[in-house]
C-alpha cells in the first residue's frame, strides 16, 4: 500500500471547484460533470483501485484524509467518493477474472455498492440468476458496475458484480440531505451472473479468500475497512462547519448581549473548544481504526471478532461526535445558520441525513460491541 501524501493535497487544492458546484449539484440531485472531472483529475476516485490496473491502491488513512478534504467542499461529493472507493476496494476481493472485466477500460471505472441481499436468486449452470430491487445505491449515476447483495438460499448471502448496463435506475432519491449522492433504486430481472463474479459475503467478512489477492490492500478485513472509511465524510462536514463558525466569530455579534464579537464571549469560546475536541476525537478514531486495519493487512493477519466489533463501535461513536459538534457549533453561531443563504444549513441537513446510516447506528453498534465483549452469541449481525 502507498501513503501517497500528494492525494490529500490535490483534493484540498480542488476545494474551490467542488464548492462552486455544490449548490447546483444539490438542486439537480446529482454531481455535475465538472465535479466528476475534478474528482477524476485529483485521483481520489481511483485511490483504492488495484495498482495493477493503474489505481492508487492507497493506504486507508490516505483515502480517509483525501475524502475528508472533498467532503469539506461538497459532502455529497465526499459521500460518493467514499461509496465508490468502497466499491473499488471490494472489487479487489473478487477473483482476478472479474477484476479484469471491471477495469478493462482503465482505473477510472466506478463501482457502486448495495450490500444488503435484496433479491431473489437461483443457482444455474455456471452461475446465478438474480432478480431484485437494491437501494440506496449512492453513486449509481456515475458508475459502470454495481456490487449487489443476494441470498444464496443456504442461509448465506453473497455479492455479485453486475454491469450497470444490465440494470435500471429508478429515480427515488428525494431527500432533504445528501441530495446530490443520487442514491437511487437499482432494478434487475433475470440477471445472469457468472460464478467468477460472485463473492460469498461470509468469506469476505471473515477473511477467507482462497482466490485472494497477494496485495495487502485486498487482504484487509471487509467491514472494518468500510466502517473506518465511512468516517471521512462526517469529519469533512464537521471540520467545514468549525472553520466557518470560527471565521465568522470576529465580525458576528451575539444578539441580546453586549458582545459585538462572538470571539470575546467565554460561553462561545467554550462551545467552540468543546466542538473542536469532538472533531479531534473523531479524527483520532478514524486514524487509529485505519492503522489497525492496515496493520493487520500488512502483517498478513486478520483481526479477531472483538477487534472488528470494536472498530464498528468506534465508527458509530465517531459519527455521533461529528454530528454533535455540528449541532453545538450552529447553536453557538446562532439562528442565522438556518437561513437559505447560509452555507451552514446545508451541512446541517447533510450530516443529519448521513449520520442515520445503519452502519453508524449508535444503538446497534453498542449492542454489537457489548455482545462481543461479553461473548454473547449469536451476534445481531454478521456485518462485523
Amino acid at each position: 500500500m502507498t501513503t501517497n501524501p500528494d492525494l490529500p493535497h490535490l483534493t484540498a487544492a480542488a476545494h474551490q471547484v467542488l464548492e462552486r458546484n455544490r449548490d447546483s449539484n444539490d438542486s439537480q440531485r446529482a454531481l455535475s460533470e465538472e465535479t466528476l472531472t475534478c474528482l477524476t483529475d485529483t485521483g481520489v476516485l481511483r485511490a483504492l483501485v488495484p495498482a495493477r490496473f493503474g489505481g492508487g491502491e492507497c493506504a486507508l488513512r490516505t483515502a480517509i484524509d483525501a475524502t475528508c478534504e472533498v467532503s469539506k467542499a461538497d459532502p455529497s461529493a465526499g459521500w460518493v467518493v467514499m461509496i465508490l472507493g468502497s466499491g473499488a476496494f471490494i472489487s479487489g476481493l473478487f477473483p482476478a477474472r472479474a477484476q479484469e472485466e471491471v477495469y478493462a477500460d482503465g482505473p477510472d471505472t466506478s463501482v457502486c455498492t448495495v450490500l444488503a441481499p435484496r433479491s431473489t436468486a437461483r443457482q444455474v449452470d455456471g452461475g446465478w440468476v438474480l432478480s431484485g430491487r437494491w437501494a440506496p445505491a449512492s453513486g449509481c449515476l456515475h458508475s459502470r458496475w454495481a456490487i449487489l447483495g443476494f441470498p444464496r438460499g443456504d442461509g448465506e448471502a453473497a455479492l455479485a458484480l453486475i454491469p450497470m448496463a444490465e440494470l435500471t435506475v429508478e429515480d427515488t432519491w428525494f431527500t432533504i440531505g445528501m441530495r446530490a449522492t443520487g442514491s437511487n433504486l437499482l432494478v434487475g430481472t433475470d440477471l445472469f451472473v457468472p460464478e467468477h463474479r460472485v463473492l460469498p459475503l461470509s468469506d469476505a467478512i471473515h477473511g477467507r479468500f482462497p482466490l485472494g489477492s497477494p496485495e495487502p490492500r485486498y487482504r484487509a478485513a471487509l467491514m472494518p475497512t468500510l466502517a473506518s472509511y465511512m468516517i471521512a465524510p462526517y469529519l469533512g462536514m464537521a471540520t467545514a462547519v468549525l472553520d466557518h463558525v470560527v471565521a465568522a466569530a470576529d465580525t458576528k455579534g451575539i444578539a441580546f448581549t453586549h458582545y459585538e464579537r462572538q470571539r470575546d464571549s467565554t460561553a462561545f469560546q467554550l462551545a467552540v473548544a468543546d466542538a473542536s475536541m469532538k472533531i479531534d476525537l473523531a479524527r483520532l478514531i478514524a486514524e487509529n481504526s485505519a492503522a489497525v486495519v492496515d496493520g493487520h493487512a500488512d502483517d498478513g493477519t486478520f483481526p479477531d471478532h472483538l477487534t472488528r466489533a470494536r472498530i464498528r463501535q468506534h465508527t458509530g461513536h465517531a459519527v455521533q461526535l461529528c454530528r454533535q459538534a455540528v449541532d453545538d457549533l450552529v447553536t453557538a453561531h446562532g439562528a442565522s445558520a438556518f437561513g437559505e443563504s447560509s452555507p451552514l444549513q446545508a451541512y446541517v441537513r447533510d450530516i443529519h441525513a448521513a449520520s442515520r446510516h445503519a452502519v453508524a447506528n449508535p444503538a446497534s453498534c453498542s449492542e454489537i460491541f457489548g455482545r462481543a465483549l461479553l461473548g454473547v452469541e449469536p451476534n445481531i449481525t454478521e456485518m462485523i
